[in-house]
């Protein structure tokens, strides 16, 4: 129930293009979500790409421990936007965006998560 296999990461190079070019934002500091719905083709209903810019975080030790702990907050809190996915039958593309230029408390991260997928589901 809580996992974040390969199949549900966004890695399609013209599927992230589409998305940053097409999709809608929203944004909780310090995070922003770029999202794209699709009709489902697939048995995956939610891709999510998770970014750290070099420009935000200069060191890559500092860009990996805040991406271990937005993928920790999202593998924990997306299952009910997965739920209501499948019942409309949508794909949805998201890209979840840190904005910040220190490393955030994990607890924070996880608050900060959970209110912008519950925005996201109450947007759709």
């Amino acid at each position: 129930m809580f996992h974040f296999p390969k199949n549900q990461k966004l890695c399609n190079e013209k599927a992230i293009e589409r998305l940053f070019e097409n999709g809608k934002s929203l944004t909780e500091k310090p995070f922003r979500i770029i999202y794209n719905i699709d009709n489902n083709n697939e048995d995956v209903f939610l891709n999510a790409l998770i970014v750290v810019p070099k420009k935000r975080v200069r060191l890559a030790s500092d860009r990996n421990v805040i991406k271990r702990r937005v993928k920790e907050a999202y593998r924990l809190q997306k299952s009910e936007l997965e739920k209501y996915l499948k019942s409309n039958n949508h794909q949805l593309n998201l890209a979840i965006i840190y904005q910040k230029h220190e490393i955030l408390d994990y607890k924070l991260i996880e608050v900060k998560i959970k209110l912008l997928l519950s925005r996201l589901k109450e947007e759709l």
